[in-house]
This record gives C-alpha cells, structure tokens and sequence, in this order.
C-alpha cells in the first residue's frame, strides 16, 4: 500500500516538473523573441555580476538580462543573491523596494533551485504592479508574462495538493476499513480460542 502511494505521488511529481519544465522553456523562447529579432544576448559571468544587478533600474535594464544571468549561474550564487537582495530590502524604505523587489521576483520564479517559492514570488509580484506606475515596456511585458508563468505554476500546485489531499482521503478510508476487519478477525480468532478451550475440557472430562 506505501510504495503503490510513493509510487503514484512520484508519479504526480514528476507530471507536475515535466509541465513546468515545459512551460518555462515556452516562457523564455516568447521572451526572448519579444526582446530582439537579432541582437544576441552575451553570457554573464562574475565580472560583470555587479553591473548587471546594480544597473536594474536603469533604462537601457531589462528584466530578461537580470533573469537570464540567473540561469547562468550556480545554486550557491543564486542563494548568495537571495541573500544579498533580502538583507537590501530589509534596509530600504518600501518605496525604494521596487528594483530589490524585482530581483526577488525573479529568483523566487526560479524552478531549477531550492530558492524556487511561486507562492511568494506571486504575492512580491503583485505588490510590484501596485508599487511601479512608470516600468518600462519591455519590463512590462516581461513581468506580465512572469505572472501568466506563475498563475500557471500555482493552478498545477493547488490541482496536486486537491489530488493529494483526495488520495490521503482514500487512504485514510481504506486502513481504517482493514483496522475494522483486522478487529473482526481478531475476534474470530479469540473465539475460535475459547472454543478449543472448551473442546479441551469436555475431552479431558469426557
């Protein structure tokens, strides 16, 4: 009963990642077309780390750059800057938050680390829009399709946990109904003691 629940939640896991694998790949591709026809972006190394995650709020930043250099670096290095971005923001006044908050967004969407929280990043992601009034249009189009990427990745979770939360419920049921005939079997079994017993006796006796 345990390893065919393992195996069916493994089952679903492993659905859920190749979907939003999937889905990521899609969100990049579209990206990456809206941003240039052409231009091909350089990779990103440690050099140019600083100038990438200082310069967001420049004009010639685009979300995409910042996301991409992401991709391109260690679990280690994306932890260092979650850290880096979370000690900023506890340091600065909210409504000077919105490029920390950006860099948060998008560490927080990163599927292929530990760092990878779709719930917060969503709640951060909201905040942003109500917060920036004047983002760019490629950042603009960039975080809509960040957020269409998120409703997706947060509609596949609450699908997994109503399914998971039926399956436990089925479960639940079920040993409790081997609980119940295990007790039944149990009884028959004490029963069928005592009327050895009482076999026993009337054969000594008899």
């Amino acid at each position: 009963m345990n390893k065919k629940r393992i195996s069916n939640k493994a089952i679903k896991f492993s659905l859920f990642r190749r979907v939003t694998q999937s889905l990521l790949t899609l969100f990049i591709f579209i990206t990456t077309i809206m941003l240039s026809a052409c231009q091909i972006t350089a990779p990103f190394t440690d050099d140019n780390a600083d100038e990438i995650t200082d310069n967001i709020t420049t004009p010639t930043f685009s979300y995409s750059q910042y996301y991409l250099w992401l991709r391109s670096i260690s679990d280690k290095q994306v932890l260092a800057e979650e850290h880096k971005q979370t000690a900023l923001i506890a340091a600065t006044p909210q409504e000077n938050n919105i490029a920390t908050q950006s860099k948060l967004i998008l560490i927080y969407s990163l599927s292929t680390t530990d760092l990878h929280q779709p719930y917060k990043a969503k709640r951060l992601l909201n905040e942003l829009l109500i917060l920036s009034h004047n983002m760019q249009a490629e950042n603009l189009a960039f975080t809509m399709l960040l957020r269409d990427q998120l409703n997706t990745q947060l509609y596949l979770l609450e699908k997994q946990n109503a399914t998971d939360k039926d399956c436990n419920k089925q479960l639940d049921a079920r040993h409790g109904l081997i609980e119940q005939l295990q007790n039944q079997v149990d009884q028959v079994n004490h029963q069928l003691m005592l009327l050895k017993r009482i076999d026993l006796n009337i054969n000594e006796r008899g």
